[in-house]
């Protein structure tokens, strides 16, 4: 679930959060558009549904995060790597610590390389990928710029890897560069 700054009236007006037992967030990073609703939305779960969230993060400043947006200790429980988690260290900003990670789900193997100016911590996992989900633009800079990894996701893609291009500055741009290879 992605909690940006953003995205909190979704959540709220598109879930019943009365049907799940658990509810679980991994937080690759603390830019705003990543993060910039988890207290709020904690604070909503707790209070409203009455249950804890869990949240799966390895920065570094998480907890100091969480402490100064306010967010009740008791609605939440931060977790690191589990046997169906494992955080991968990328490259984005210099500010802060950032992650991509591979998750095992329902009998899947997801590589999510979150925002990253790299993809050489995410090449190693691939020989157990079903699904690769890439952050793309159109400048690159801290994101990784698509035409200069096009070919690397063609050889990618030729090992039956399912990729999806995210963090898109410039969906036009992209996908008309994209030609259908990939999903958007």
């Amino acid at each position: 679930m992605i909690v940006g700054f953003s995205i909190f009236e979704k959540l709220k007006n598109n879930f019943d959060f009365n049907k799940y037992n658990k509810i679980e967030i991994i937080i690759t990073h603390l830019h705003n558009d990543h993060a910039g609703s988890l207290s709020q939305f904690i604070l909503y779960i707790w209070f409203v549904y009455h249950k804890k969230v869990t949240v799966f993060c390895n920065c570094e400043k998480i907890k100091e995060y969480l402490d100064i947006t306010g967010t009740t200790k008791e609605a939440y429980e931060l977790k690191t790597n589990t046997n169906f988690l494992e955080f991968i260290k990328t490259e984005h900003a210099k500010e802060l610590d950032s992650y991509g990670f591979k998750l095992n789900l329902n009998g899947k193997t997801i590589i999510y390389t979150g925002d990253t100016a790299t993809l050489d911590p995410f090449i190693p996992y691939l020989d157990e990928c079903n699904e690769f989900y890439v952050d793309v633009s159109k400048s690159g800079g801290v994101h990784l710029k698509f035409v200069d990894i096009i070919e690397t996701l063609r050889k990618i893609k030729s090992r039956n890897i399912d990729i999806f291009l995210m963090h898109l500055d410039d969906k036009n741009y992209i996908a008309n560069l994209n030609n259908n290879e990939f999903y958007i």
